[in-house]
């Protein structure tokens, strides 16, 4: 279809910022990766004009980052859950035949990477143009879902190099596989379900993306790890004090109970067990609420905090049922 070949694949790297050859391709609704370029400048005195010279600068380049959105579905999700978390998943099954689980904690972020080919077609000609980045981490990464809508995530993603002239790969996408929406989305807290209206799941990996140093080249070092946070806002009804408590709660132990989102797919895998999606957190610690009247609709409450570490398990766990036998 020329201008309309949008593609997207990503393949784990051996070694941090040598490109291979994408493997997994993803639908995708947009990405804004964009390179970044330095120049080194100097500003000599000397005679002639009063602007800077034009050949006193070095040009490097300094890498490209940016966000890629897509929509959560029943099959090949898997495969982000390394690069989100940091741990290679374990995976359980089958059960029922076909249904396996996928499982991903907190874990090291150093020494994962992968590269990431996205076709960017020639306007109007629609000439395929790969963009081929290679050393790529995820730095950032939010899972939000509204009514209506389908669950949704969203990457910002840090790259070391890239290239124009890697050949594109053939694509192929997983067969039968179906989105994860609002319909099938649970959410509890503190063991109770609740409605809500909209939910969003933000993850900081604390990655330091900056590392360059003297030594005969331009190049970044492989992505390092600080603290991370994570932080999680939703809407619902005001139906009673009982949310608002534990923002207005004057005590640690008040103010924290256990978070869990759950997507559901709309298809069996085998007789009981569906796709689903799963965020498990044992603290949610919840330091913002909102009630207030707009207008002659009903009130709706916002409440906001973060997911904090509880000394013992993982702050966050992420578990993915799905056909796929490997994650």
């Amino acid at each position: 279809m020329g201008a309309m070949d949008h593609q997207l694949g990503v393949a784990n790297e051996s070694t941090y910022g040598t490109a291979v050859t994408v493997s997994r391709f993803f639908e995708y609704e947009s990405e804004g990766i964009e390179e970044s370029y330095g120049r080194t400048e100097g500003d000599p005195l000397r005679l002639g004009s009063g602007f800077a010279r034009g050949d006193r600068f070095t040009p490097y380049f300094e890498g490209a980052s940016g966000s890629v959105q897509m929509a959560v579905m029943t099959k090949g999700f898997g495969y982000w859950l390394r690069h989100m978390t940091g741990s290679t998943p374990t995976t359980t099954g089958p059960a029922e035949t076909a249904a396996y689980t996928h499982t991903a904690a907190e874990g090291d972020l150093y020494g994962d990477s992968f590269t990431l080919q996205v076709n960017r077609p020639f306007h109007p000609a629609g000439t395929n143009q790969p963009f081929t980045y290679a050393g790529c981490k995820i730095t950032e990464w939010t899972l939000s879902n509204s009514v209506e809508g389908n669950l949704l995530l969203d990457l910002n993603i840090d790259a070391a190099s890239v290239a124009t002239a890697t050949a594109l790969a053939t694509a192929s996408y997983p067969t039968g596989m179906e989105n994860l929406s609002w319909v099938g989305g649970l959410i509890t807290i503190g063991g109770t379900n609740i409605d809500v209206t909209e939910i969003s799941v933000k993850v900081d990996n604390g990655l330091k993306t900056d590392r360059r140093y003297i030594r005969q080249n331009a190049a970044k070092k492989e992505q390092t790890s600080s603290r991370r946070k994570a932080e999680f806002s939703l809407k619902c009804d005001f139906e009673s004090l009982a949310m608002r408590a534990y923002a207005a709660s004057l005590t640690a132990a008040g103010a924290k109970a256990t978070f869990t989102a759950t997507w559901k797919g709309p298809t069996l895998l085998g007789t009981t067990i569906y796709p689903e999606f799963t965020i498990t957190a044992p603290v949610g610690r919840f330091d913002s609420w909102k009630g207030t009247t707009g207008g002659t609709e009903a009130i709706e409450q916002e409440l906001s905090g973060e997911i904090r570490y509880d000394g013992t398990s993982s702050p966050l766990t992420l578990t993915y049922k799905s056909a796929d036998a490997t994650a």
